[in-house]
């Protein structure tokens, strides 16, 4: 298993080099974006990521109730900010909630294709700890017996600690692929790439409802 545990600058700088070899766009985010983007769910047992046009946040659907109404996280710099539910699907485990207002970071934007075996991922868990962005890989796409109703869920290198469920795993691009399924040590990740659809029709919903 190819492993690599949480980086400081010249291990991001040799991911860097990895996904550039296998096309960067140089135009995509820097890696601290995913810091930024990366939320707590208070009082604090799990993680979000602010997605799109920065008014949507995904989490896992495990870290929330299944009537939730309402939402709390904190963002890294301690700004806290509220949001209602729009989604919760238990059986892909993926929950979105749309924020009273946009968030003032750099969200990320949702990949609409899933990624490939063999890719360089990259994740960072939970703001409100320490701890570096860690550069994983993707070993394979299959069933995992907790996700029944995902047919290929994602299998990675990543080391993830308790209370990282719902932490964003990104590409290349800096685009969201998945979602962190389990607490410790748990490598699998829920694919979010049938969320991205959805949650751009709720933007442009916005968008024309503000007109």
């Amino acid at each position: 298993m190819r492993s690599l545990k949480r980086l400081g600058l010249p291990a991001l700088l040799g991911w860097a080099t990895v996904t550039a070899c296998g096309g960067m766009d140089p135009d995509a985010l820097e890696p601290e974006a995913l810091r930024d983007a990366t939320v707590t769910l208070l009082p604090g047992h799990c993680a979000g990521v602010i997605v799109e046009d920065g008014r949507h946040l995904l989490t896992a659907a495990h870290c929330v109730a299944p009537m939730a109404q309402r939402i709390e996280v904190e963002l890294r710099d301690g700004t806290r900010m509220g949001g209602h539910a729009l989604r919760i699907d238990p059986g892909q485990d993926i929950a979105l909630f749309q924020l009273d207002s946009a968030a003032p970071v750099t969200p990320l934007p949702i990949a609409l294709e899933m990624p490939t075996p063999g890719e360089p991922l990259l994740f960072a868990g939970r703001n409100d700890r320490p701890g570096g962005l860690q550069a994983v890989w993707l070993e394979k796409l299959g069933r995992c017996p907790s996700l029944p109703e995902v047919p290929q869920a994602l299998f990675t290198t990543l080391h993830g600690e308790k209370g990282d469920s719902g932490a964003p795993v990104v590409d290349a691009q800096m685009r969201v692929v998945g979602l962190v399924h389990g607490g410790a040590a748990c490598s699998i990740a829920a694919p979010t790439s049938a969320f991205a659809p959805l949650v751009r029709q709720f933007a442009e919903d916005d968008v024309l409802a503000s007109q």
